[in-house]
């Protein structure tokens, strides 16, 4: 087993000092935190990237000796390269080859972070009840818009069948989609993709009939690496965040609403961290979410718009079927929903 990959993947920091207090190791996470390299840090003493007058050294050393461990909450850490670190932490002896410190931490921000995706994903469990017993409802109507679109095809002129088949391909769209997640039908198969070519579809479908005054515009990364994820799935998911933010922007005399794609290194959806993940953020300048609707934006029928509220929770359970989730910031000034796909490796490649 490879143990250092194992350690690269978890969300927590660890470090381990030999026993004359120098860098011996340092996991990704334990990178990023310090925002440095092992390479850097590796056979110096602790005093050569942490101050030593932050660290409360006698007691941690007395609690090692007496117990072979010591834990230190909201320890604040002063790093020479002027960054701060206040954290949970703990340590202990390890023996490898020679004895080792090991030290382990998550800093507030991480564990915060943690705490708010965990309660999404258990509010996800509830959406997905609730949305079941929607799925006939929203079957019905599909039924007598396919038919109607069948009709009014018969009577429109041949320049103007586009919109019908339009109609025709986003209700047969649909009826797929609630098919599978609504009435428990099998997940939508993966492929290997780039995002962008979903963004496009997004893009291209939604400036089809933009309010007056809003303004969509894009703007990618074109870098990113090909994702394993059910397209479909992840369509329809940005396309209900899109839309959503269209619909809170209308009215207003100038809207801009930006498709943004970046890649995060190391980043960690729950308590797993990924190598590399893929960022979409959807960015307009509205006004804002109330306050008191954010903490169950996601749940359905929640909503501070006249619609069902159905968009955002079924946009979160499509995204988590791809092992990623949606998150968001707003205020006053406007939201960014944020929607975050892992780079995993599909099956043949591994």
């Amino acid at each position: 087993m490879n143990t250092k990959a194992l350690l690269d993947q978890l969300s927590t920091a660890v470090m381990l000092f030999d026993v004359h207090g120098r860098f011996a190791y340092l996991n990704q996470t334990a990178e990023s935190a310090l925002m440095t390299t092992a390479k850097v840090l590796l056979g110096q003493r602790y005093s050569y990237f942490i101050a030593s007058d932050s660290l409360p050294l006698r007691e941690l050393l007395k609690t090692l000796k007496e117990n072979g461990s010591f834990a230190q909450d909201d320890l604040r850490l002063e790093l020479l390269n002027g960054r701060n670190i206040i954290a949970n932490f703990s340590g202990h002896w390890i023996h490898l080859d020679k004895p080792y410190l090991a030290v382990e931490w998550q800093d507030r921000q991480s564990i915060k972070r943690y705490q708010h995706e965990l309660g999404i994903l258990q509010q996800n469990q509830i959406n997905n009840k609730l949305l079941a017993q929607l799925a006939h409802e929203v079957k019905n109507p599909l039924s007598g818009i396919a038919g109607a679109a069948q009709l009014l095809a018969q009577e429109l002129p041949e320049e103007q069948q586009e919109f019908t088949d339009i109609i025709q391909h986003e209700i047969e769209r649909l009826s797929r989609l609630v098919d599978r997640m609504l009435l428990g039908g099998k997940k939508a198969s993966k492929v290997q993709i780039n995002i962008h070519e979903i963004t496009e579809q997004v893009y291209d479908f939604c400036s089809i009939s933009l309010p007056a005054g809003v303004q969509l515009k894009k703007d990618y990364d074109p870098s990113l690496p090909e994702l394993n994820i059910a397209p479909e799935s992840v369509y329809q998911a940005l396309l209900n965040v899109v839309q959503n933010a269209i619909e809170a922007c209308t009215g207003q005399e100038q809207s801009n609403i930006t498709i943004k794609t970046r890649a995060i290194p190391r980043h960690s959806i729950g308590i797993k961290q990924y190598p590399l993940t893929i960022r979409i953020d959807v960015i307009d300048n509205g006004p804002g979410i109330d306050p008191s609707l954010q903490p169950n934006v996601f749940m359905p029928l929640i909503s501070g718009k006249q619609s069902s509220g159905l968009g955002l929770g079924i946009a979160q359970s499509l995204i988590q079927q791809q092992e990623g989730i949606i998150e968001f910031v707003s205020d006053s000034a406007g939201t960014i929903f944020s929607i975050y796909l892992p780079v995993i490796k599909s099956q043949s490649e591994s």
